[in-house]
């Protein structure tokens, strides 16, 4: 379910408090007897033997220093991350949201790397665009971890049965959607296209040419009332507005229903990243040697951007045990660790090298999701992008009214003023 809270509301406001840590990140001392490091979500036992590794392996060069893994659920990541900023009590190494990192390092709570990761050897092969997502001012807070892409899982089997073709186009994804579920007789739905779904409709949204919003003269410009932006919109919608698309997934997310729908075999197609197949199983594996994925259709058939979604771990800034925290965390993400930790859960590990010969091209579901990794996109850099998105939530916000019969000019304004107001707030 991680994935589900790579956007997890970061209230913004508390000021970082010191907690005893250098702050230009040098250690002080002989190695500590233990670190601790805060991983999100939920203990499992492919992670579990990769972190078991990693400290065997760190181990072997700071043998004196015990590693405490503590688990933080991603909702209450939060709480947890503000609290230590508030005490001074946080952790040496914390797994954050790729679209998290800027807003952590604005508030000064993790510490720049810069200089330990130009000396690490490996660090020379990570994909560039993930590590983009981890710097800030040209200076590097987070090292990437794993990473996922969304693509369209469909049904094999229901594809075969009424003869129809992964789809390319959105002409051609809808009229696919609609064959099946007539051919099933309204037993399976077309496609599942939820509101509160930033990180899935963004595909269409670039994949259009649109863009949610830019940089210029120093200031944010929202872009959702362009036309190739509306376009989009109207498109993913559409769906729903057109019946292809059930309505009950209005206003709520991906997990919340489409997921153990698809598995139960009452969709034909579900957006999101090979990453879910675990989940999938854990409801239900009766379909699941019938599925397959495409990449995310676009208007004339192109491959076009996704929203990148991972995971990057930083050196928390107050730790007073800086350089042996990013040994670790240099241990957690090195080559070897991460691909274990990508193949077990269905990630992909942020090397150009492994992603080139990792051994993803025949997977059913990572296949093309490789392809998709290929061309990917980030929210918004700013630290406002959180409250915009996760707190406001002003693009599902949008969404479900167009869903639920406000006229699509009336929507798209409204929440055009509000992403510009928001993302421009100090």
């Amino acid at each position: 379910m991680r994935f589900a809270a790579l956007g997890a509301a970061l209230a913004i406001g508390l000021a970082a408090c010191g907690g005893g840590g250098d702050d230009d990140g040098k250690s002080t001392g002989a190695d500590p007897a233990k670190i601790t490091a805060w991983f999100m979500g939920s203990a499992n036992a492919p992670q579990d033997k990769v972190l078991a590794q990693a400290k065997a392996d760190f181990q072997k060069k700071h043998p004196k220093t015990d590693v405490q893994v503590v688990y933080v659920p991603w909702p209450d990541a939060t709480k947890k991350l503000q609290d230590a900023l508030n005490t001074g009590q946080g952790p040496d190494v914390v797994e954050i949201g790729n679209d998290q990192a800027v807003t952590w390092a604005a508030q000064d709570a993790l510490a720049d790397i810069t200089e330990r990761f130009k000396g690490w050897d490996e660090g020379k092969d990570v994909v560039s665009g993930s590590l983009e997502l981890g710097q800030v001012d040209g200076k590097t807070y987070a090292v990437p971890w794993y990473a996922g892409v969304r693509v369209v899982w469909y049904r094999k089997d229901l594809f075969a049965k009424h003869k129809v073709t992964p789809p390319k186009t959105w002409d051609e994804l809808k009229a696919a959607a609609r064959k099946v579920q007539d051919g099933e007789g309204g037993k399976v739905s077309g496609i599942a296209a939820p509101s509160d779904f930033t990180n899935g409709f963004a595909s269409f949204l670039w994949g259009a040419g649109g863009d949610i919003a830019a940089q210029e003269g120093g200031k944010w410009v929202a872009k959702l009332d362009t036309p190739q932006s509306k376009q989009a919109i109207a498109f993913y919608t559409g769906l729903v507005k057109d019946g292809v698309a059930p309505k009950k997934y209005i206003g709520v997310n991906e997990l919340a229903g489409p997921q153990r729908d698809f598995a139960n075999g009452k969709l034909a197609m579900y957006i999101d990243g090979a990453w879910t197949l675990p989940q999938i199983e854990e409801i239900n594996k009766r379909y699941t040697p019938q599925m397959g994925a495409f990449t995310i259709p676009t208007p004339t058939g192109q491959v076009g951007p996704a929203f990148a979604g991972g995971s990057h771990l930083a050196v928390w800034k107050d730790t007073k045990n800086a350089a042996v925290a990013f040994d670790y965390l240099t241990s957690v993400t090195s080559k070897k660790n991460a691909k274990a930790f990508a193949d077990g859960l269905k990630f992909f590990p942020q090397f150009n090298d492994l992603l080139r010969t990792g051994g993803y091209a025949d997977d059913p579901i990572q296949g093309p999701a490789a392809v998709q990794m290929g061309n990917v996109k980030g929210a918004p850099k700013t630290p406002n992008w959180t409250e915009a998105d996760q707190n406001k939530k002003i693009i599902p916000t949008m969404l479900k009214e167009i869903m639920n019969g406000t006229p699509l000019d009336t929507a798209v304004a409204k929440a055009n003023k509000d992403l510009a107001d928001t993302l421009n707030q100090s």
